[in-house]
């Protein structure tokens, strides 16, 4: 067991040893559960030493196993927000920027199967949202907002609240996601993404 070892600031850590190590154990997490995965596996993928994992995320004690498969989870879901954010502008129809997020959500994961991997085998229930970044943060607001503004307009279904809205909407578009790549089924989701917004749109209208 390492220790005593401290944690480097994050504007001493080279950003590109950082990438490395991040990328190397999202394909770690994304074969095994959190609890069978190995920091010494994720060192050997990521061509490092199990010294320079603990100066990125902490020493043992401090949970480097969590710590780093948090940082995957962050950048990942950082990165999400971040297209959908972008994808956002410009689009003016309710019905049509929640299809924007559908899309995007759907994409995202055909072009990372691995960090949907990881999320299905290593991410438990009670971690999503502790410790939700900027970008997640302005997403949720902007979508509540818009939610909203449809119960308001007779649009959607107000006979719940917003965040179960939302809940429901990204339930039905994980959901659709995990069994996609637990299933190993051939081709895009984002293919489909017309009938299936469709199914979840009359859903969730009046």
């Amino acid at each position: 067991m390492q220790k005593g070892i401290g944690t480097m600031a994050l504007s001493r850590q080279d950003p590109v040893v950082r990438e490395r190590i991040e990328w190397a154990a999202v394909q770690v997490f994304a074969d095994s559960a959190f609890h069978q995965v190995t920091l010494q596996e994720i060192a050997r993928a990521a061509r490092c030493s199990l010294q320079t994992i603990y100066r990125y995320y902490g020493d043992e004690r401090l949970g480097s196993k969590e710590a780093l498969l948090n940082a995957c989870l962050h950048h990942g879901l950082e990165q999400l927000a971040e297209r959908m954010l972008d994808h956002l502008a410009g689009i003016d129809t309710f019905r049509d920027r929640l299809s924007k997020v559908f899309w995007v959500v759907l994409d995202f994961f055909d072009r990372n199967p691995q960090m949907g991997r990881m999320m299905i085998n290593s991410v438990y229930p009670g971690r999503w949202g502790s410790d939700t970044t900027s970008g997640q943060q302005r997403l949720t607001e902007l979508f509540l907002s818009g939610l909203r503004e449809g119960q308001e307009a007779g649009i959607l279904n107000d006979q719940v609240t917003a965040p179960i809205l939302l809940d429901f909407f990204y339930g039905v578009l994980l959901r659709i996601a995990q069994m996609h790549l637990l299933r190993g089924r051939p081709g895009r989701m984002a293919d489909q993404h017309g009938v299936l917004f469709d199914m979840l749109w009359r859903a969730i209208t009046v």
